[in-house]
């Protein structure tokens, strides 16, 4: 199947999203690698999902690993992007060789001009930023404006407060590169409730 926007499916942990997210048309799946995280993907796991599934990017998720041990683990599980859940250092960034998406954060407090000051200096280094909120449930009228003016000037995936019935909305106003959804744990292996995730994609399913 199609997908009508470019889709990032971050924290997944198990075959079964792996599969399914893949067989959706998702362009890029995301596996926590956060080395002090004790939610992070194994490595032995990690390497038999990856060779489960094809026709799928493949991110690393990272906060504070070093710029040499990101590019290890890279070319060892054959990742194809590296998602930075920290903000780095852009000397930091301009070492990785793999295209990197950074992930910021909006909320109630977020002044517009420094953030949009910060991507500015971003933007030559990486290849995407993807938005997330600890404050904001939604994407709704208290943050559509701002959203918007971020997506008009960069690329960017909105990875927050997005459900069935507010992602047409999103992808029409604020036009990001994309979405960003989460995987999660299987209820038992091999079982997974996939209902949340089917039904955005259902919405953004092309004709």
């Amino acid at each position: 199947m199609g997908l009508r926007t470019s889709v990032i499916v971050n924290g997944i942990n198990n075959l079964s999203d792996a599969r399914y997210c893949a067989g959706m048309g998702v362009d890029i799946i995301g596996f926590n690698l956060k080395l002090d995280d004790p939610e992070r993907v194994k490595p032995e796991a990690l390497k038999e999902i990856i060779g489960w599934v094809s026709g799928v990017h493949i991110a690393g998720e990272y906060t504070r690993a070093r710029p040499e041990m990101i590019n290890d683990m890279a070319e060892e599980f054959g990742l194809d992007y590296i998602q930075l859940d920290t903000p780095y250092l852009i000397d930091e960034i301009e070492e990785i060789n793999r295209p990197v998406i950074q992930k910021i954060f909006i909320n109630k407090d977020t002044v517009e001009s420094e953030l949009l000051e910060m991507m500015e200096l971003y933007s030559p280094v990486v290849h995407a930023f993807i938005v997330y909120s600890d404050d904001f449930s939604s994407v709704d009228e208290t943050n559509m404006k701002f959203l918007k003016s971020l997506a008009k000037q960069f690329k960017v995936y909105i990875g927050f407060g997005i459900d069935k019935t507010n992602i047409t909305a999103i992808l029409t106003r604020i036009k990001p590169a994309g979405i960003g959804l989460h995987g999660g744990h299987e209820i038992k292996p091999g079982l997974k409730d996939f209902d949340e995730l089917q039904e955005i994609f259902e919405e953004i399913e092309e004709a």
